[in-house]
């Protein structure tokens, strides 16, 4: 596949704009093309996005778990990338429903042109619309400026979601929001989604092997999906703070673990036993079997003299 090779020649980077844009022309002039819907450039763009991805949720994490800060100084390990911080302007600090604690965050916007949610590269400008509700002109990442919109700042502008690492699959839980990207006939595009289920599968040198029933809100569609189509929200950053200060606390007591599996050895011996003698109601072939232990108390004198006499008796 084109796109593959060329995702290849560039090391598992974005290609620039221009290459974005010629290869959506190149898609849409083909012959088995011919009478359906452009392919738009920013569909092409969403594919190298994705792509890139897939290689992250395949890699094998080394050591720690790593969890996804909301600004990263490495361009190179940042996954959907903002080109430049985004500088958020004066007045919409304290508008909508976003808390801006720093001019710095990352940010993603959903278009009113397709319902999908695509990386913010920059605030343009901003206004206050008709209905009093706060407004901004956003640039997308990868797009040009003919892709510039107006966006409710309530509605359709939030944190930057996280693409997950192989390792982070135990953060997306049944009940969640996420955006998920979703490849159709005509378009591949990211869109929110709620987690209706997640089998969760033993990982292997592939990454992470496990599947995610999930339910797209724009059309109720449903359909499984692996880890690398899905992107979660920052806030369950702290599910993976809490479980690698749980394994962090393991493994700094070693002596509690095993003491509390003997614990539990220990609870589960008189079990087994009743579950023995059960056996030996039930089939008196089995009776050598379990009785072998008994043998052992033939070697007490005491035991010996026990059984003699009553044997005795019953004569």
């Amino acid at each position: 596949m084109e796109m593959e090779v060329c995702l290849q020649g560039l090391n598992n980077t974005t290609p620039a704009r221009d290459m974005i844009c010629a290869l959506a022309e190149k898609f849409s002039a083909s012959p088995d093309r011919t009478g359906k819907i452009v392919v738009q450039p920013k569909q092409v763009w969403n594919w190298f996005q994705n792509r890139r991805y897939s290689q992250r949720s395949k890699v094998k994490p080394s050591g720690k778990l790593i969890v996804a800060p909301v600004s990263r100084g490495d361009s190179s390990a940042q996954l959907r990338n903002v080109h430049h911080p985004v500088s958020v302007p004066q007045d919409l600090k304290n508008a909508g429903q976003i808390s801006f604690e720093s001019t710095r965050l990352e940010f993603e916007a959903k278009s009113a042109r397709d319902g999908a949610w695509y990386d913010v590269l920059a605030f343009l400008s901003h206004r206050m619309a008709k209905t009093n509700d706060p407004e901004v002109q956003v640039r997308f990442s990868g797009l040009g400026v003919e892709e510039d919109e107006w966006i409710d700042v309530r509605k359709c502008v939030r944190q930057r979601s996280l693409p997950c690492e192989s390792v982070e699959c135990i953060a997306v839980l049944p009940g969640d929001l996420i955006l998920c990207f979703q490849e159709g006939k005509e378009q591949a595009l990211y869109f929110d989604a709620h987690v209706l289920d997640a089998q969760r599968r033993r990982h292997d040198i592939r990454g992470c092997r496990c599947r995610f029933l999930v339910r797209y809100d724009h059309d109720q569609s449903e359909e499984i999906v692996p880890l690398r189509k899905v992107c979660r929200r920052p806030e369950t950053d702290c599910r993976l703070l809490q479980h690698r200060a749980s394994r962090a606390s393991s493994s700094a007591h070693p002596s509690v673990s095993s003491q509390a599996g003997m614990l539990r050895d220990q609870t589960l011996r008189p079990q087994r036993v009743r579950k023995s003698h059960k056996l030996i109601d039930a089939n008196n072939e089995e009776l050598t079997t379990i009785a072998l232990p008994a043998l052992s108390r033939l070697k007490d004198p005491a035991a010996i003299k026990t059984e003699s006499a009553a044997t005795t008796m019953e004569e």
